[in-house]
């Protein structure tokens, strides 16, 4: 069975998936660490994107898409509860290379899953893009009208 990650990215971040928070760093990972940043479901993938979206939606770039990755099933491991050091068990699951996939909770919605792919780890690169579909925001998810 495919396991499919689902993700919310502009057209030119389509083409740097991992470097996007390579500079940054993020939850699961220090900066100067590739990681790409997935959900299970298109609605989380979503709202995960939404609450790190500081601007007005009025001022925002329609141009966004919405990915469906196929991603490496057989190189899959899970967490099922939150570390109390997502970003030191992210970099020392990175280093160790355990897996391509690491399956985690979700900060936004904690009966989720957000899957963190390794995209230097050699069944990482097995990730393809099978679908990328226009999306545009509700502007309701900005002021409830």
């Amino acid at each position: 069975m495919d396991l499919i990650g689902w993700q919310i990215c502009r057209p030119h971040e389509y083409e740097e998936q991992g470097k996007a928070c390579l500079d940054t760093g993020g939850r699961w990972n220090s900066p100067g660490r590739a990681l790409v940043y997935m959900s299970e479901h298109p609605a989380l993938a979503v709202l995960e994107c939404r609450v790190h979206l500081d601007i007005p939606h009025e001022e925002m770039e329609h141009d966004h898409l919405l990915l469906r990755i196929r991603l490496p099933s057989h190189s899959l491991e899970e967490l099922e509860a939150m570390p109390d050091d997502p970003v030191a068990h992210g970099d020392a699951w990175l280093k160790e290379g355990r897996s391509a996939v690491l399956r985690v909770p979700s900060i936004v919605v904690q009966e989720g899953r957000n899957l963190l792919l390794n995209p230097e780890h050699p069944e990482g690169r097995e990730a393809r893009v099978v679908a990328a579909t226009p999306f545009r925001f509700d502007r309701r998810l900005w002021n409830g009208t």
